[in-house]
């Protein structure tokens, strides 16, 4: 995959923070989910795209659960999910599919 087409995050240090706790590798891979679920190129990910990603992993959500991972991946409640807020939201757990269920049923 070219470079100039993978997604860049809007705060170079947020990008810092998480390759110091994660390693570039985990970064680097989320920034790949990310384009993967970005299907329609728009830098954000709508609810849509997030549920049929998620539905393409496994994951299986009722609409009231992918609004609720919606809500709380959408930082600043634009309606859509950008770069900076998905690893915001994967970071701590390490995995979509954990801070997914994290999300909708408390941390295990």
């Amino acid at each position: 995959r070219d470079k100039k087409d993978m997604p860049v995050f809007a705060d170079p240090k947020l990008e810092q923070r998480w390759i110091q706790e994660r390693g570039p590798d985990f970064v680097n891979g989320v920034k790949q989910s990310f384009y993967l679920m970005d299907t329609n190129r728009d830098g954000v990910l709508s609810r849509k795209e997030l549920r049929v990603a998620l539905y393409s992993y496994g994951i299986v959500l009722s609409p009231a659960q992918s609004a609720k991972v919606a809500k709380k991946a959408d930082i600043d409640q634009s309606g859509a999910i950008d770069l900076d807020e998905f690893l915001d939201f994967v970071g701590p757990t390490g995995s979509a599919g954990k801070a997914i269920r994290n999300t909708l049923f408390g941390p295990l």
